[in-house]
């Protein structure tokens, strides 16, 4: 219904017989009051946006990627940190002890030549992807032990 004839509606119906009985001031405040608070409640009903639906990634696929050369925590979670910074990336487990990454990603935003990039910049390897030298010289000490084996 159309704001302004609902506020057309209820201004005839109801002000014009409170003022041809003269009631006091206060009925006629009441009443536009209510008037005002109906219209205001219509206006803002019909202005109501819909939320928009969330967008989300039309394929997520999930990789296992091997890396050789980890071999604490501190690898897994500089190779962690380095995956969070690639845009499509969506969770990473690093697991030490089977030397591989599970990453899952956004197909439409990454692939999976990225991450491997990503993982030999932070200074391991990667499937066949090998490590940035100067990304491992930055690596700690314990994270230089498969050079020594």
């Amino acid at each position: 219904m159309n704001c302004r004839k609902v506020f057309a509606t209820l201004t005839n119906n109801i002000l014009h017989p409170l003022s041809k009985q003269k009631e006091n001031h206060m009925a006629r405040t009441i009443t536009l009051l209510i008037t005002a608070l109906l219209t205001i409640g219509l206006l803002s009903a019909q202005t109501k946006q819909k939320p928009e639906p969330k967008v989300t990634d039309a394929k997520v696929e999930t990789t296992v990627i091997q890396v050789p050369t980890v071999v604490c925590g501190s690898c897994a979670s500089t190779i962690t940190k380095a995956l969070k910074k690639v845009n499509g990336v969506k969770t990473t487990k690093v697991d030490v002890e089977k030397k591989i990454a599970t990453v899952t990603f956004a197909s439409t935003k990454s692939t999976l030549t990225k991450i491997e990039k990503a993982i030999a910049n932070a200074g391991y390897d990667a499937n066949s992807t090998k490590r940035d030298p100067a990304a491992y010289e930055k690596l700690d000490a314990c994270c230089k032990q498969d050079a020594k084996e």
